[in-house]
């Protein structure tokens, strides 16, 4: 009797599948972790969760006139694990639009190299009148605003991440992958080790960073370069983060931007919270006793209509707990937020940096890998140009 076992057709089958599914399970995660961000595309608005789960980008808006500044480090309110510590000018919602939207841009390049666009673009993602002189000031503004800031992160996983991402020895082989490992090395290699010592250790650290680093405007076309820094940029690596679909987001109100995210980044639902913690995590500087009724009434509203469009699922409840506060409880996110949902995943586009990182077949299965990691259904195959 041999001692070879023998599998069925269907046993093969599978095995054939859950080998390639590995490999590029395998491939999904070496390419998140190269200074290149593969996931972040026209169709998904995407945030660090540490952020999404923070207080850093309020739900006020900006004003352009009277500049507001933590000059000190200063810890942001959050619902999640960790702490965010800040200093620099307050932002807004307006700040978050523009950050994910750079961060579009840069899909698909290397972290050392710089974004391209408009001012005029930056007024269309915020709506505003590209006819106006003001609104080209305030798109500025926003630039200059994301560029002085600087943000500390504490949370674990999150810092175990970026040290993963930061000291693969892959790095080096993905486009231009050897000069950002060199980067990498001449600049980061002490933080690293820092950072490594005390995860190992369980002690307290942080790492600071920017959003963007440095920028070039041309003030007669309006054209600027932009480059991000390459630390706060890794985070968005389609693992610890949100994503959301544009054409859910970009309907949202100013705060609505803020929560969606927030109650879609907790996979199993977001844990009972006093209502008082989500004013705060709104940012607002109103006192909470004062506005209570009204507050109340808005997010009962709003998740009611949530609810209807399939945003959150049913079950969600504010009530008061013993002590007499009110507590919001049973907030999941809907299928029709989730990327795992029937919505399409788009092919990308063949551009000069798409054709750097590979062929069509390469491209297909970044974008099956993508798709495998979040349930989704798979894109059509790309068709060959002839």
């Amino acid at each position: 009797m041999s001692d070879d076992l023998v599998l069925t057709q269907e046993e093969s089958v599978q095995g054939v599948i859950d080998e390639r599914r590995s490999k590029l399970r395998e491939k999904f995660d070496l390419a998140s972790a190269q200074g290149i961000l593969p996931f972040t595309n026209e169709r998904f608005f995407e945030q660090s969760n540490p952020i999404v789960r923070s207080a850093l980008f309020t739900a006020g808006k900006m004003n352009v006139r009277a500049k507001s500044h933590y000059l000190d480090w200063t810890e942001i309110f959050s619902l999640g694990s960790g702490s965010i510590h800040y200093r620099g000018p307050m932002l807004t919602v307006d700040h978050e639009v523009v950050l994910v939207r750079l961060l579009v841009l840069a899909r698909g390049r290397s972290l050392t190299q710089p974004i391209y666009c408009n001012q005029a673009d930056i007024l269309r993602w915020l709506n505003l009148d590209l006819n106006s002189g003001a609104n080209y000031k305030k798109a500025r503004r926003i630039l200059d605003d994301l560029a002085a800031a600087e943000i500390r992160i504490s949370s674990k996983p999150a810092l175990r991440r970026l040290l993963s991402i930061l000291t693969s020895p892959a790095l080096s082989e993905m486009a231009d992958g050897k000069f950002f490992q060199e980067y990498v090395k001449n600049r980061f290699s002490s933080h690293l080790k820092m950072i490594a010592d005390g995860l190992e250790n369980d002690q307290p650290v942080d790492v600071s960073m920017k959003f963007i680093t440095n920028q070039t405007h041309n003030h007669i076309t309006k054209r600027m370069m932009v480059n991000l820094d390459p630390i706060s940029a890794i985070f968005f690596d389609g693992v610890n983060t949100t994503l959301l679909p544009f054409e859910i987001w970009d309907t949202l109100d100013r705060f609505g931007k803020k929560l969606l995210p927030l109650i879609a980044s907790h996979r199993d639902g977001v844990y009972p919270t006093k209502l008082e913690k989500y004013h705060e995590f709104s940012g607002s500087k109103s006192d909470y006793k004062t506005v209570k009724r009204r507050f109340k009434s808005e997010q009962k509203k709003r998740f009611e209509e949530w609810e209807a469009k399939g945003w959150i699922v049913p079950g969600w409840k504010i009530e008061r707990n013993n002590e007499g506060e009110e507590v919001v409880s049973g907030l999941k996110a809907g299928e029709a937020v989730r990327i795992r949902s029937a919505l399409e995943i788009p092919v990308l586009i063949d551009s000069p940096e798409d054709i750097a990182r590979g062929d069509d077949e390469a491209i297909q299965e970044r974008l099956n890998a993508f798709a495998d990691s979040f349930g989704a259904e798979r894109p059509a195959p790309r068709k060959k140009r002839g």
